[in-house]
């Protein structure tokens, strides 16, 4: 019910700033602009074209010196791409992949409805600010300035992060003891003695 009204808001905010109409036309036809609005994205995607499979190798970038923007920030993916290839995003894309689920599984086990939900919103979070900047960096969606989680450089990004995984692990903590093989996969090998002082 509130899809309709937000819709029909959306392009009046567009018209309004004139930077957001740009930045709308780069993202449909960057090509139109290379040495303006479409310039940013053209270069992020010859990062990550000139990474192929396997990329050029750690620390041996080109697009870094000072040919895309914010390669340090919004753009790091592409610069990543570059480095260690396709494979190597993807593996990447595992990690968080792996952290999520984790995070999930937290809040399932979780011992009231709160914790869930806090774990969750964590969760949420990351994962969606994780495909937003994959979209922007691979010409998916406009340019929205998000950061790549844990990764992009910023001092305010990077406290948020942690002290959101710092908030999973303390629910993860008031749990029961079974709730530790989350984070410890061998932990069904542990005596009951062991397990014990994992709670505490």
């Amino acid at each position: 019910m509130f899809s309709i009204p937000a819709g029909a808001v959306v392009p009046l905010l567009v018209i309004l700033e004139p930077y957001r109409l740009k930045r709308l036309m780069a993202f449909i036809d960057p090509w139109a602009t290379p040495q303006g609005e479409g310039f940013q994205l053209i270069q992020s995607l010859y990062g990550l074209g000139s990474g192929g499979l396997f990329g050029v190798g750690l620390f041996n970038s080109r697009q870094k010196y000072l040919f895309l923007p914010f390669a340090e920030s919004d753009f790091i993916l592409s610069i990543i791409g570059e480095e260690i290839g396709f494979f190597g995003v993807c593996l990447l894309m595992f990690v968080f992949l792996y952290l999520i689920f984790n995070l999930i599984k937290i809040a399932l086990n979780s011992k009231d409805r709160f914790g869930a939900m806090l774990v969750s919103g964590v969760a949420f979070i990351i994962g969606v600010q994780t495909l937003l900047n994959i979209a922007v960096v691979t010409g998916s969606i406009p340019p929205t300035g998000l950061p790549l989680p844990f990764i992009s450089s910023g001092g305010t990004s990077i406290t948020v992060f942690m002290a959101g995984i710092g908030i999973c692990l303390n629910v993860l903590r008031q749990n029961q003891g079974q709730d530790y093989l989350v984070l410890k996969p061998f932990a069904k090998r542990l005596n009951k003695r062991e397990k014990k002082l994992l709670t505490k």
